[in-house]
């Protein structure tokens, strides 16, 4: 059974038998997340711990995709997941509505339940239709394979399909504002989160990752990477928007007046 918070038409869907896993952001009929209709395994936004050379591929079951208990209460989700043995972790998140600010607030926990101490960041993973632009501040540097228009102010990467094959490619960078970005069909889909200096990003990953292939993008977000002690837990949060585009404003790469109307969501 799915679990759904809404608020002001927006809709923010839930399904906890796979891996406590947010499977809908839609305004009224509008879902900027892609469904498992595009890729059986990978859809809607999970959570996973970094760096990768830690699990390698596929992600941990436990973490990723495996059920997680649910307690639900007026505006809020929270859910919890087995115990991962090999990483000696248990994750929790908490879903709630923000109602002043229209958005909704995403806080992930890592559980150390092992008897020894472990260094992991929080990883947020979103996978969104193709074609969207997508964009966030630029930082103090950038690499991978994936193209991107990486500006003074800001860093744009415009899915084209018709460029990218199904094994996909990948960028990863530092940001610079605390937010990450997607304009598609009309709608802005906007991640707010503390901004993460280099020397705090998890060997050979970034603050801000896109991953594309020619079926969806995935839009990829890093807290700091730090050690959590025997017993002890770290939380990291996230907090999303759901906005329409003004009227005549077009998701062009380099948009000035796109770059200055996200910015003011989160201001």
């Amino acid at each position: 059974m799915k679990h759904t918070l809404a608020f002001d038409n927006t809709y923010f869907e839930v399904d906890p038998q796979v891996g406590g896993r947010v499977t809908s952001f839609r305004l009224g009929d509008l879902d900027v997340l892609s469904g498992p209709e595009i890729d059986a395994a990978n859809y809607g936004s999970t959570f996973w711990t970094s760096p990768q050379s830690d699990w390698g591929w596929p992600p941990p079951g436990e973490v990723d995709c495996h059920p997680y208990r649910v307690s639900a209460a007026e505006d809020a989700l929270t859910l919890t997941s087995s115990p991962q043995g090999e990483l000696g972790i248990r994750v929790t998140k908490r879903f709630s509505v923000d109602r002043a600010n229209g958005a909704i607030i995403l806080e992930y926990c890592i559980h150390n339940v092992s008897s020894t101490p472990k260094l992991y960041a929080p990883w947020e993973v979103s996978r969104v239709r193709s074609r969207g632009l997508t964009f966030f501040p630029t930082g103090a540097w950038s690499a991978g394979a994936l193209r991107m228009q990486r500006c003074r102010t800001a860093t744009w990467f415009h899915h084209d399909p018709s460029v990218l094959s199904d094994a996909g490619e990948k960028s990863t960078a530092d940001g610079a504002g605390g937010f990450v970005a997607h304009a598609s069909g009309g709608l802005l889909f906007l991640k707010s989160f503390t901004d993460v200096p280099p020397e705090l990003q998890a060997p050979g990953e970034g603050e801000i990752e896109i991953y594309a292939n020619n079926r969806y993008v995935e839009i990829e977000v890093q807290g700091p990477y730090a050690r959590i002690d025997a017993g002890a837990s770290a939380s990291w949060r996230v907090t999303w928007y759901l906005r329409r585009l003004p009227i005549g404003l077009v998701a062009t790469s380099g948009s000035e007046e796109l770059f200055a109307f996200t910015a003011s969501v989160v201001r």
